[in-house]
């Protein structure tokens, strides 16, 4: 007598809710992802504010120590490098949960990292830069000075700004376009994913002071080029690179406000005339002309016909594709 398989009854409508055919939803693991991040600034920032009361009852740091106008930028290279941390701890907790790697990500440690995050870093960053102050220079919109900085003090301040850059360069690429933009892509295809955490990078730029809604387009087309860097080259190498060229550009050799933030030691006092904020940059900077949104949207351009689309991989999945 032989006996009959049970036929499966429909999935529950629990499962349903959380899981698909790959594990658990790429909603449900952003929401863990997000709380985790959540969860641990906020524990930091009640660890910092102990720290400063603690600090605030001792000896302050002499006005004329010749380490002291140094202080700002290594606190905040200091802060952005735990910051950085923490969102590449919580990545690897959820490279566990996922079992994968956590290089899967956008920082994989791969042989052509150096020479991809050089080529970001000089072609597609400082020199990007460079040629919209030549092309406003030609205008008669800006101006590039004189000298502010001699001696060894140059090289010190150079270092300083490259170390602080490099940091903010390596947290907020690999936060808003890290395992936050590979999970999303998931759930909803890649583009639209990109278009939503460059909108949320923006709008965390809304923040700065002397912001104008030119520079927070600007900051989203920025955003927008990023997001094609890692679609073309597979990782994040690149627009770690180039976010850092153009910070480090901006903020001490040109010495301009870098997203409406001025900047302590810088190289050049450069400056501009009188004109429109939508030419000069007003208070943002280069970031809040006109020729930098048509640069963020030519280089875009071109970098999607140089860099050819690479071979199916599992960096960023859309939601029409499986795993390989």
């Amino acid at each position: 007598m032989e006996l009959e398989t049970p036929t499966p009854g429909p999935p529950s409508k629990l499962n349903f809710v959380f899981y698909n055919d790959r594990g658990l939803r790429a909603g449900w693991r952003l929401f863990i992802f997000a709380v985790l991040l959540y969860t641990t600034f906020g524990l930091l920032g009640l660890l910092a504010g102990l720290l400063r009361a603690t600090a605030a009852g001792g000896a302050s740091v002499p006005a004329d120590a010749p380490y002291a106008p140094y202080l700002v930028p290594l606190l905040v290279g200091l802060s952005d490098l735990v910051l950085f941390l923490i969102v590449l701890f919580v990545t690897w907790i959820m490279s566990r949960i996922e079992r994968r790697s956590v290089g899967q990500y956008g920082l994989p440690l791969i042989r052509s990292a150096w020479s991809r995050f050089l080529t970001g870093y000089l072609l597609w960053g400082f020199l990007p830069l460079a040629l919209v102050l030549l092309v406003m220079r030609a205008f008669h919109l800006f101006y590039f000075g004189s000298l502010n900085l001699h001696g060894a003090s140059i090289l010190a301040w150079a270092l300083a700004w490259a170390v602080v850059y490099l940091m903010v360069g390596f947290f907020e690429e690999y936060l808003f376009r890290g395992y936050a933009l590979h999970t999303l892509a998931e759930g909803i295809g890649f583009w639209p994913a990109a278009f939503i955490l460059g909108i949320v990078f923006a709008y965390v730029h809304m923040g700065n002071g002397g912001e104008t809604r030119i520079g927070i387009i600007g900051v989203l087309l920025f955003a927008i080029f990023a997001a094609t860097t890692l679609r073309r080259t597979g990782n994040l190498w690149l627009a770690v690179g180039a976010h850092t060229g153009w910070d480090w550009g901006e903020s001490f050799l040109f010495g301009v406000s870098n997203s409406g933030l001025p900047a302590s030691g810088r190289l050049l006092s450069s400056h501009s005339p009188q004109g429109p904020d939508w030419l000069t940059g007003g208070t943002v900077g280069p970031e809040g002309s006109i020729f930098t949104l048509i640069l963020w949207a030519v280089m875009t351009a071109l970098f999607l016909i140089i860099y050819k689309p690479i071979p199916r991989t599992t960096l960023i999945i859309n939601a029409a594709e499986d795993i390989a």
